[in-house]
């Protein structure tokens, strides 16, 4: 008896990993702004 394997589906696949990407470039922007608006607050400017 030979196990078919099932077909990868790459474009769910891809989808998730731009999906996960999308997410942590997303979430690191908001950390970087929450940490500019804190320095803004305390008095560093750029």
């Amino acid at each position: 008896m030979a196990a078919s394997s099932p077909s990868p589906n790459w474009p769910k696949r891809i989808g998730w990993l731009v999906l996960i990407w999308a997410a942590s470039v997303l979430s690191l922007g908001v950390v970087a702004l929450v940490f500019r608006f804190l320095m803004n607050l305390v008095g560093l400017t750029a």
